[in-house]
């Protein structure tokens, strides 16, 4: 009878633990104590120098991995083993916390370990308290990558830079690691990865033209270990050609501007580049491109103004900066306008007298206007050189109006000069007007 109460009691408990909670179950009606374990607060482990060390430690490793093994503190109050590792600023930082007493080895995941090398293990018991941590050291018993060698660079390539090297004879590498190193912060930064082991060039595309950089290779295996850099590579891409110099605008030609620059002195030049603005700081666009050292603008109109602005493009499409300053140019204004001096009448014709206001002056264009009937009639006498005019072609009471034209010898003329109005009244005619 006590044998089957020991085995229905076993049966109850073995139940319990698997959950089992069927309705149909012949142990659904027995009432168990609950099992308890209250949860341990880790983070306020107490120093207990009386607990044992852990002891018996062996490790093994690897380019990447660090075992570590131990004989496990038999005892009722352990309640785990917490392990720490050195960090490279020389403290040790909690790496793992393993909650089984029985459990008597590790593999730490240590791709860094020719610096950090230094462990620390300590067992803690289920009421808060933990042990003097055990130090320990790991040899590396295997032959750490070297540094990559025969590493080059390239300078004065156009818009980039390459690295060249001699590839790992280390099975175990994978690829590299290309750093440059960032002045602003004071670091070097990853810019790229080149895969595989024979894979031995990098060009940085990424680079500003003539500003030096520094790089650094670094061989790294599949787990991520990494070999010392290789030796720092200084270099920079080709630099833009220097600004083009003595620009010069004509100021005197009509209906056009001519530029003139000195050759720049760079042996691969290509072609130079013409940008212009209207205004002296404004915009400056593209308007043309020339293989020789002068350019023509012209224009519809007289007197234009604009300024400008040469770069030259070399045979790798390196386009120098722009002047800060441009040069104006401008085409040959209007002649200023005659002065006229006097208009009247004599013998029967009208006598029109002006002066020259222009020295560029060579001709004048005579405009004669008047009312024929219904419709006014309108004349043009043109490449006229004197500066009196004798009109004898009038007829009584019909006023007559006159404009006068300078023409220099481009054909650029002057605006109208004002108007001289002369009436005539009946067969009598006066004299003369003055204006």
């Amino acid at each position: 009878m006590k044998s089957l109460k020991l085995i229905l009691l076993s049966s109850a408990l073995l139940l319990s633990f698997n959950g089992c909670n069927q309705k149909n179950s012949p142990f659904s009606s027995l009432s168990l104590p609950k099992l308890s374990v209250p949860a341990l607060d880790l983070s306020n482990l107490k120093l207990d120098r009386s607990l044992p060390t852990v002891q018996g430690i062996k490790t093994r490793s690897s380019l990447s991995e660090v075992t570590i093994e131990w004989e496990p503190v038999r005892k009722p109050f352990v309640a785990g083993y917490r392990i720490f590792r050195k960090n490279r600023e020389g403290k040790y930082t909690l790496i793992k916390i393993i909650n089984d007493p029985y459990a008597a080895h590790y593999t730490d995941k240590n791709i860094n370990q020719r610096v950090q090398n230094s462990y620390l293990i300590s067992l803690y018991t289920k009421d808060g308290r933990v042990s003097v941590p055990t130090k320990f050291y790991i040899k590396p018993n295997v032959k750490p990558l070297k540094p990559v060698k025969f590493a080059r660079i390239n300078s004065g390539l156009p818009n980039r830079i390459q690295l060249l090297w001699k590839y790992s004879d280390d099975p175990r590498v994978s690829g590299y690691i290309i750093e440059r190193y960032n002045p602003i912060i004071r670091k070097w930064e990853q810019i790229a990865k080149v895969d595989k082991r024979l894979s031995v060039e990098y060009i940085d595309r990424d680079v500003k033209p003539g500003i030096t950089y520094k790089y650094r290779i670094i061989a790294i295996t599949d787990y991520g270990v990494k070999s010392p850099p290789s030796n720092i590579l200084t270099g920079s891409s080709k630099p833009l050609p220097p600004p083009v110099t003595g620009i010069m605008a004509t100021t005197n030609l009509p209906r056009k501007v001519e530029l003139i620059w000195k050759p720049s002195p760079i042996e691969d030049v290509d072609y130079y580049k013409v940008y212009a603005s209207e205004f002296v700081d404004g915009l400056f666009t593209f308007i043309a491109k020339t293989r020789a050292t002068h350019y023509v603008d012209k224009f519809d109109g007289d007197g234009e103004i604009r300024f400008y602005k040469v770069t030259v493009v070399d045979k790798d499409g390196l386009e120098s900066t722009q002047q800060i300053k441009p040069v104006k140019g401008q085409t040959l204004g209007h002649l200023r306008r005659p002065i006229v001096i006097s208009a009247r009448i004599i013998n029967n014709a009208v006598e029109l007298k002006w002066q020259s206001n222009d020295p560029r002056t060579v001709s004048y264009i005579i405009y004669k206007e008047y009312w024929d009937k219904f419709r006014i009639k309108r004349k043009k006498i043109v490449n006229f050189k004197k500066t009196t005019f004798i009109d004898p072609k009038i007829k009584p009471d019909i006023s007559y109006t006159y404009y006068i034209v300078a023409v220099d010898k481009y054909g650029i003329q002057s605006k109208k000069s004002r108007a001289i109005n002369v009436k005539i009244e009946g067969l009598k005619k006066k004299k003369s007007w003055f204006f």
